[in-house]
């Protein structure tokens, strides 16, 4: 299983949004360098970071059988292709994926590829009105990691943690109550934040926050309350 840094991340998503063709173009050509590691089922597009610092899931974490992947672009480039449903980046045709005890299926799915269990989770659901549908995490976040630009190797400094419970449930609020959108496309330079949620079963999501679009990453549109709060902790 392969993954790219995180500067990849956002190329990968903005060259997705801003013309879908042209990325199943790329995912089909022969060099699959820097394609994310993803799934895709009934429309939605899961997404797996290879360092996502929370704990990795197990056995005791799946529930029902929910898919299998028809194809991968590891395997074969020139029919399968990002957004076709079945598809994967990497994992075998034929790999089985569950549902994770405890989560909507809308959010997250895990795969089970070589006896390891490998974490999906949501990025773009075209369903989702609110960002309730695309995140399942109301009432299961413990604490929030903020920092200003994306967790590299070289990144100086440590995230600003935020564990005061009001100011963690009044983030989550803002983020499931937020309406759903189609991801706008980002510009490298842009600026943005890195949040890791830190859940009560203590996996993780991380998704980037564009402040200037007041975007999270997937499309949920927050208030700008919700970057106030953010920089009152980054100014600590």
């Amino acid at each position: 299983m392969r993954s790219r840094a995180w500067p990849l991340v956002v190329l990968w998503l903005a060259l997705a949004l801003v013309a879908p063709d042209r990325a199943a173009a790329q995912a089909g050509s022969p060099s699959t360098a820097s394609l994310l590691d993803f799934v895709t089922f009934d429309g939605i597009d899961y997404i797996r970071f290879l360092d996502e610092p929370g704990r990795a899931l197990t056995r005791d974490d799946l529930g029902i059988e929910f898919a299998t992947v028809a194809c991968s672009i590891g395997e074969d480039n020139r029919t399968c292709s990002y957004g076709l449903d079945g598809g994967a980046a990497f994992l075998p045709a034929g790999t089985k994926l569950y549902a994770v005890r405890g989560y909507a299926t809308e959010f997250r799915l895990a795969a089970v590829w070589r006896d390891h269990v490998y974490l999906y989770q949501a990025w773009r659901n075209p369903r989702a009105r609110v960002g309730a549908a695309l995140f399942d995490i109301a009432g299961k976040v413990r604490t929030i990691e903020v920092r200003v630009g994306e967790p590299t190797a070289d990144a100086p400094g440590k995230p600003a943690v935020i564990a005061a419970r009001a100011d963690v449930d009044a983030l989550v609020d803002m983020i499931v109550r937020g309406p759903a959108r189609r991801p706008l496309a980002h510009a490298v330079g842009e600026t943005r934040y890195w949040l890791t949620f830190w859940l009560a079963d203590g996996t993780t999501l991380g998704r980037a926050y564009f402040p200037e679009a007041g975007e999270l990453m997937g499309g949920v549109i927050v208030s700008g309350e919700f970057r106030a709060l953010l920089d009152q902790y980054l100014a600590q």
